[in-house]
């Protein structure tokens, strides 16, 4: 919940100016407040359908309601008037929105929540009204009049589903399109129209490292990315081109040359992919969450700066042996087999459909991650294999020299976890092979993976050294454990992309 000191003083003068003298009427033991939303928004409708009603059954006169339309061009006005007054970050925009006298409510959760809480202490002071009287909103709020003889301004806007950011501009739009008559707007899925995306940003010159990220704006020449995609921001460009118009020109856009741009790309990465796919791997949850219980276990049992040092080297050496190994013997078994090059086409094919369904996801972890569910997520180590390990690690840690033995622990879990962990591994070895200038020094790229993939482990254990303690360094990965599924997902893209290439090759 958040107090709007602020918002009260501008309120207060714009009514002064919209009503004049006229006196505001008092609540008299009624707590009034709005809940802006959208017709398109299933949280606002959770909210309309299930949770108020019970509210309202509990309070009955005592609580009054009003709901706001956010697509209703005096009632997006309002509410963007409130955020802007309040000073919400552009991230925590969106609907459902609660306003209740000085607090404001955003989300079904926070809504549910904290709901109740707000109108018990308003009840207990006497009630509270309404900022603006329902019925002035659209005296107070006016939308500016269009454009005369305006050209149709085509706008392409790339959004992803999930993303609280693409919610609000997709509110923001609907306002803009009643705002201005010639704004015509194209919607595209950045997912299933990602080589569209590929394309804009090869024909205006966008920078590789900005490409695919949504939101996304562009009109004519111009384009807005991320942050830069505010309600100004596009009002500006409607206005840039509402003399001169700008056409749809993606419409006749090359789609074979998109994809051809995407696997240029793919085929410049080389040993950043395999440096890459190592990290990306040593930072996956299956492998972090064993490291936390492993220091924390350490700590709990007393162990030392020294034997904290002591036990991390040995166990990073036990499972960069392992990865070795395991690798290895894969990279020597498909050099081996004499019928690998016949049907080499037909491995990659099929390595690169298993990477793609491994983006797909991970992408869906991406989403749940950053709703805040992390145990939702499909691509992590079974329960069972989990229990597993935590139970090596409390019965190896009893034993007095534990240094020595800390290289077998290393290594025996590294074998129970390869179930989850090998998913980048592996698409990353046929990587390897797919990759003439590569295969030659299989075994030194194979290096280099497991050298990045243990690199996050060292870092762990010189924090958990230095006194960091297994806590801090479990809500700094819970903290970032969407961005770790982020880069998954574009690393399988990667992966699977240059296995077609080299399908097609």
């Amino acid at each position: 919940m958040r107090r709007l000191w602020l918002l009260f003083v501008a309120l207060f003068l714009l009514m002064q100016q919209a009503f004049a003298q006229t006196p505001t009427p008092q609540a008299q033991g009624v707590v009034k407040g709005y809940l802006f939303y959208s017709p398109t928004c299933p949280h606002c409708h959770r909210i309309i359908e299930e949770f108020l009603p019970k509210i309202q059954e509990k309070y009955g006169n005592s609580l009054e309601i009003t709901l706001l339309n956010v697509q209703e061009p005096a009632n997006y006005l309002f509410w963007v008037f409130i955020e802007d007054q309040a000073k919400i970050p552009q991230e925590s925009r969106g609907v459902p929105f609660m306003v209740i006298g000085q607090y404001i409510l955003i989300g079904e959760i926070d809504i549910r929540q904290h709901m109740e809480e707000v109108v018990e202490l308003y009840l207990k002071q006497g009630g509270v009204d309404y900022l603006i009287p329902p019925d002035k909103i659209k005296d107070v709020f006016v939308i500016p009049t269009p454009q005369p003889q305006a050209k149709p301004v085509h706008l392409a806007y790339f959004y992803l589903a999930g993303c609280r950011e693409c919610d609000q501009i997709s509110q923001d739009l609907e306002y803009l399109k009643k705002r201005f008559s010639n704004l015509v707007v194209h919607a595209f899925d950045v997912q299933k129209d990602a080589p569209l995306w590929e394309w804009l940003g090869e024909k205006l010159g966008i920078p590789q490292d900005k490409r695919l990220t949504a939101p996304a704006i562009f009109v004519g020449n111009d384009y807005l990315l991320g942050k830069d995609v505010t309600v100004k921001n596009i009002e500006e460009l409607i206005d840039k081109y509402s003399s001169s118009g700008a056409e749809p020109f993606w419409e006749n856009w090359n789609r074979e040359e998109a994809i051809a741009s995407i696997l240029r790309r793919f085929q410049s990465f080389g040993l950043i992919t395999v440096a890459t796919a190592g990290l990306v791997d040593g930072l996956n949850p299956c492998a972090f969450a064993t490291l936390i219980f492993l220091i924390s276990y350490l700590t709990v049992t007393g162990r030392n700066r020294f034997q904290i040092l002591a036990v991390g080297s040995a166990f990073t050496l036990g499972v960069y042996a392992a990865y070795f190994g395991i690798g290895a013997g894969f990279l020597r078994g498909l050099q081996a087999l004499p019928w690998l090059r016949e049907f080499s086409k037909g491995i990659y094919a099929l390595t690169a459909a298993f990477c793609f369904a491994l983006a797909l996801a991970s992408f869906r972890d991406y989403l749940k991650a950053r709703r805040g569910a992390p145990e939702e997520m499909s691509l992590k180590m079974p329960t069972r294999l989990r229990r597993l390990v935590n139970k090596v690690i409390r019965e190896s840690m009893k034993v007095r020299y534990l240094a020595p033995l800390s290289l077998a622990i290393g290594f025996i879990i590294s074998l129970i976890e390869f179930v989850c962990t090998g998913q980048v591994y592996l698409p990353t070895l046929l990587f390897i092979m797919s990759v003439p200038e590569m295969r030659v020094r299989a075994f030194a790229h194979l290096l280099l993976y497991n050298l990045a993939f243990v690199l996050p482990m060292v870092a762990v254990f010189l924090l958990a050294s230095w006194g960091v303690s297994s806590e801090r360094l479990g809500l700094f990965f819970s903290r970032h454990i969407s961005s770790v599924k982020l880069a998954t997902f574009f690393l399988f893209l990667a992966l699977g992309g240059w296995l077609v290439y080299a399908f097609f090759a």
